[in-house]
C-alpha cells in the first residue's frame, strides 16, 4: 500500500456533523457517494467520500469520538477520490434473496460490512477491489479494526489493535 491515500465513507445520517465535515473540503476531496439534483434534506443524511488527511478535525473527531459511533469505513487506495467514488458507486445498490430490490444496500456502515464482506462469493471479492488496497473497519466491540483486503484474490480480514493506518 506504499503511496495510499486514506479515504472514507461517510455515514451523515449518523451524525449531522459529518455533513458540516463533508461540505467544508475542498471539491476535490469530497463528493457525495449519490448522484444527481438531491433535495439539500436528502444530502444533509447522504454517504460521502472524503480524502482524509493527519491534520484535519475531522480525522482528529473520528479518532477521538467517531471511532465505535459507526461513523462509516476508512479506504486505502491510490486511485483518485472521483476513481473510488465510482467504484463504489457500483455497491449502492442490491437485490433482496427473494429477488426484490434494487434496494438501497448501505455497505459504508461498518456494522453491516463486517457481516457482509466474509459472505462474498469468490468470484465476487475482486470487484470490490477494483482500485481498493483495503477497507477498513470498526469491531464489533467499537475499539479495535477489521482490516479487509484482497493481495491474492482472495479476501483476507485482519483484526488490527490499532484502528488507524500510520497515515493518518
Amino acid at each position: 500500500m506504499p503511496g495510499a491515500r486514506l479515504y472514507a465513507v461517510l455515514d451523515c445520517a449518523v451524525d449531522p456533523a459529518l455533513h458540516t465535515h463533508a461540505e467544508r473540503l475542498a471539491p476535490e476531496a469530497s463528493a457525495c457517494l449519490f448522484e444527481g439534483r438531491l433535495h439539500p434534506k436528502v444530502l444533509a443524511v447522504s454517504p460521502y467520500v472524503v480524502e482524509l488527511s493527519p491534520s484535519d478535525p475531522l480525522t482528529r473527531d473520528w479518532r477521538e469520538k467517531g471511532w465505535g459511533q459507526a461513523w462509516g469505513m476508512l479506504i486505502a487506495s491510490s486511485a483518485p477520490l472521483m476513481t473510488v467514488r465510482r467504484r463504489l458507486r457500483h455497491f449502492t445498490q442490491a437485490k433482496l434473496p427473494d429477488g426484490a430490490g434494487p434496494v438501497l444496500f448501505r455497505f459504508w456502515d461498518p456494522r453491516v460490512f463486517r457481516v457482509y464482506m466474509p459472505l462474498l462469493e469468490a468470484d465476487q471479492v475482486a470487484a470490490w477491489f477494483k482500485d481498493i488496497d483495503a477497507y477498513i473497519v470498526e469491531a464489533e466491540d467499537g475499539r479495535s479494526a477489521l482490516r479487509f483486503s484482497a493481495p491474492n484474490g482472495a479476501l483476507t480480514v485482519e483484526t488490527l489493535k490499532q484502528p488507524w493506518p500510520q497515515a493518518a
